[in-house]
């Protein structure tokens, strides 16, 4: 008896064809999983990931680090013997061993008034929840990934009691309460998923009669609105499941819209006299529909921002935070202040927006997701003080760029936030020897101050917060924020459109360099 227990020991501690034996560097969990991987070994595949479970087990700290047995979670009920295994192992098993002290309680559906932001859905059962982010065969080869994604904005959970600037924009407001509704198309996985799937869309109309605006969701209103927990932007937002497959959504129609031949008008001062009253022709709104743009479309949907310069004044950016995709495709969204006379159209060599169009990947996924940190959704790396030291998506740039380095790339990007800086300076009326139009700071704290304002002077209020808003505008569309900001200046500087600006090198020097004003005079004229 005792030698024919001894043989059926070896015989299930072999496992998975391996001639290795206990004690020969197999973990314990492996061996105590041994009995399993004898028979499963190669016949079990993840309906998934479409991979064999053993083999995902094997790499995964369950097996590695004595995590988890396969009967730690299939608990065995005398098979396979005529009784019974579990097999389809609810998620709620993982926090017999993975708690709330060990991982915190952003991991866990705590479904409370508080900002802080989680890692959980409101819409994902308990059964589903852990799985949402992790292969619950293999927890740890894309780890990383995981940890990458937290650190960015999309899965940060940081939150300042009292302080919503200092928290993360996912734990900034309390966006699952009523008044926040239409705010959770983009700051809860629960909205997203409800508008990018088409199971409900939101449209913003404006009144050029009353200066106001409409905003409606359908059919199936509203998107939260049931005052529980914020949520992060997570795994399940862009991915159908843990086989990391993108979800497809299609072309994006955004939740504003663009009339042909409305031009904006209104306000005026003592200087520049009263402006046109706004002008509205025949043709009607209709909706910003963007190209298809493969997996981008994913990013689209919420950074393209949620109005442009026919929308209700407004002393914010017309077109919200992060509207980057707005600014690739300002042709079709036209976000930022289009002064009227003034040309808009894209260079013909401007090809940005068909990066990745031929591998499905689209720009956006191009650019912020082709380095070993893709889940950052950084395209450079930066030093301490803010230097670009590295393009993290250097071969995408060499596809049309030849002298393309971090040193011209951070050229560029100080050039365009001290422009940034001089348009702001203009309208604060604190450039050195060179007054506003005004001779005073453009006062622009209130609803009725912005009213007040007239039209173009309104649209260089716009045009400064462009640079904030979105802070790698010189790469997204370089020429056309580059218009936006020297018409701006160009307005300020004697309320005249004149195609010329004169810049001070010796104060702003980068933005001299980047509207390539010339040497000695500073003048600059439009690019």
């Amino acid at each position: 008896m005792f030698s024919l227990f001894s043989l059926l020991l070896v015989a299930i501690t072999a496992g998975c064809g391996s001639d290795r034996k206990e004690g020969s560097g197999q973990s314990e969990t492996f061996r105590a999983s041994a009995a399993c991987i004898e028979c499963h070994a190669v016949n079990k595949i993840s309906p998934v990931t479409g991979g064999t479970i053993v083999t995902e087990w094997q790499r995964s700290a369950h097996n590695t680090q004595n995590g988890a047995a396969c009967t730690a979670c299939h608990i065995n009920n005398g098979h396979p013997q005529g009784g019974s295994i579990i097999k389809a192992v609810p998620d709620t098993q993982c926090q017999t061993c993975h708690t709330v002290v060990r991982l915190g309680t952003p991991h866990f559906s705590n479904f409370t008034t508080s900002l802080a932001a989680q890692y959980i859905s409101q819409t994902d059962a308990p059964e589903v929840q852990c799985r949402q982010c992790h292969n619950p065969h293999d927890t740890t080869t894309l780890l990383q990934y995981n940890r990458d994604w937290a650190d960015s904005g999309h899965g940060s959970t940081k939150y300042v009691p009292g302080d919503a600037n200092a928290s993360s924009v996912n734990s900034h407001y309390p966006w699952t309460t009523a008044s926040r509704d239409v705010c959770s198309k983009c700051h809860t996985t629960s909205g997203y998923k409800k508008v990018s799937s088409g199971a409900a869309s939101v449209l913003t109309t404006t009144n050029t009669t009353t200066n106001t605006s409409t905003t409606t969701v359908t059919p199936n209103a509203p998107l939260m609105s049931n005052n529980k927990k914020n949520e992060t932007i997570m795994c399940s937002a862009c991915h159908i499941n843990y086989s990391w497959t993108r979800r497809v959504i299609g072309a994006q129609t955004l939740e504003y819209t663009y009339d042909s031949d409305l031009v904006p008008g209104g306000g005026s001062d003592p200087f520049a006299g009263p402006a046109p009253a706004t002008v509205d022709g025949l043709t009607a709104a209709a909706a910003v529909v963007l190209p298809n743009i493969g997996d981008s479309n994913l990013c689209v949907v919420c950074h393209s921002g949620r109005g442009n310069f026919q929308s209700v004044r407004s002393s914010r950016f017309e077109g919200h935070h992060a509207p980057t995709g707005a600014d690739l495709y300002a042709d079709l969204t036209h976000v930022g202040f289009e002064f009227d006379g003034r040309v808009y159209t894209k260079p013909a060599f401007f090809a940005h927006p068909n990066i990745g169009l031929t591998t499905g990947a689209g720009p956006c996924v191009s650019c912020h997701m082709k380095s070993t940190k893709s889940h950052t959704f950084e395209v450079v790396t930066k030093n301490t003080s803010g230097t670009i030291t590295a393009i993290n998506s250097q071969a995408v740039c060499n596809g049309c760029h030849s002298d393309m380095t971090p040193a011209t790339l951070n050229q560029e990007a100080l050039g365009y936030r001290q422009a940034g800086k001089l348009l702001t300076d203009y309208l604060d009326n604190i450039v050195p020897n060179k007054p506003n139009y005004t001779g005073a700071a453009i006062l622009r704290a209130t609803t009725p101050q912005i009213n007040a304002l007239h039209v173009n002077t309104y649209g260089a209020v716009q045009n400064s917060l462009l640079v904030t808003e979105d802070p790698g505008g010189y790469t997204h569309n370089r020429f056309y924020l580059k218009r936006l900001l020297f018409d701006s200046i160009d307005w300020l500087d004697n309320h005249v459109f004149d195609g010329t600006i004169t810049i001070d090198a010796a104060v702003y020097p980068n933005a001299a360099a980047w509207f390539n004003a010339a040497a000695g005079t500073g003048i600059a004229t439009r690019p």
